[in-house]
């Protein structure tokens, strides 16, 4: 019984691949890269469950009509991910010309604020082990500056921080949060995975992807904490963000995030392309979900931010 249902489930993959090719004009080469790219992203996109996938392998041919080779199916595997809408995706061909020169990274400078008040920039973090370790001393030590009894309150600023390694983010930070559960992975299945910072070191569920070798403790650690978001804040920056979120002592003020706060996984396909793929939705300590923008407590402009931050930590 097992052999027949076997032997009929492939007649059926092979009528299906001769009406996928004669009805678009695609190469088998062709048609096997789609199908690749199709399971990948049924299997793993964090929008799966609310795609009508026979639909959506449909449109994906039309797109890909007279496609011969795998590059010229490109176009079509581009409009895809579009149509995963989750915003956060992307396809890197690997006919993609990178001898441009990449464009120089922003750099932001620290906001002035009352000696009162605790103040600690949290910017985008990307780079290899040497750029982590940097990222980590260098605002440990600008926190590690402003420890003293004296301090109302702590301004943690995630404006412009467009995302990259969250791990770093969250050990840096640390000092502010207690031991324990600091958000959530859910995959589409519901699953969650905790974020876990414990001591310097962050934890994806129990695999440590960060370490801060000097971490400090706050002189006063029970005061109030501003967070500032704009809508630049993206990504790990939203993460970020999530992880204040659902505290007592805690209050965001300016512009709703960019909306990208789904975690991404990096897939590389059979030519070298590579995929970044939303697999999870952010969640935060009380597992209320998010995936789109997160609003603050307090809605204002970017540039009105810091100011209303400062007068709600000094009670005016």
């Amino acid at each position: 019984m097992k052999q027949k249902i076997l032997f009929l489930t492939t007649v059926l993959l092979m009528v299906m691949s001769c009406k996928n090719q004669q009805l678009h004009n695609v190469s088998p080469k062709s048609e096997s890269y789609i199908e690749e790219v199709i399971r990948l992203l049924k299997t793993h996109s964090v929008n799966k469950n609310k795609i009508d996938w026979d639909r959506f392998r449909n449109e994906v041919y039309q797109y890909a009509n007279n496609s011969h080779t795998i590059a010229d199916t490109y176009p079509a595997i581009t409009h895809a991910i579009t149509r995963l809408e989750d915003n956060h995706s992307y396809f890197s061909a690997a006919n993609k010309n990178n001898s441009e020169e990449e464009k120089p990274l922003p750099v932001f400078t620290d906001e002035v604020v009352p000696n009162a008040i605790g103040y600690i920039r949290i910017p985008f973090c990307i780079g290899g082990e040497k750029e982590i370790e940097h990222y980590i001393e260098t605002i440990t030590a600008k926190i590690a500056l402003q420890n003293t009894q004296a301090k109302k309150g702590w301004i943690v600023d995630l404006r412009e921080n467009f995302g990259g390694n969250m791990w770093p983010m969250l050990v840096a930070v640390g000092p502010l949060l207690d031991n324990g559960v600091q958000g959530y992975f859910f995959d589409p299945n519901d699953k969650p995975t905790p974020w876990i910072y414990n001591n310097g070191k962050a934890f994806g569920d129990q695999e440590l992807l960060a370490e801060n070798k000097n971490k400090i403790l706050l002189k006063t650690k029970a005061v109030k904490i501003a967070v500032l978001t704009n809508n630049r804040t993206a990504s790990s920056g939203e993460a970020m963000s999530v992880v204040f979120r659902g505290l007592p002592n805690v209050k965001s003020f300016g512009e709703p995030t960019f909306g990208v706060s789904t975690g991404c996984q990096s897939f590389t396909l059979s030519d070298g392309s590579r995929i970044n793929l939303a697999t999870t939705v952010f969640a935060d300590r009380n597992k209320q979900k998010y995936g789109k923008s997160i609003i603050p407590d307090v809605v204002c402009k970017s540039d009105e931010a810091l100011d209303k931050a400062i007068k709600w930590l000094e009670n005016r």
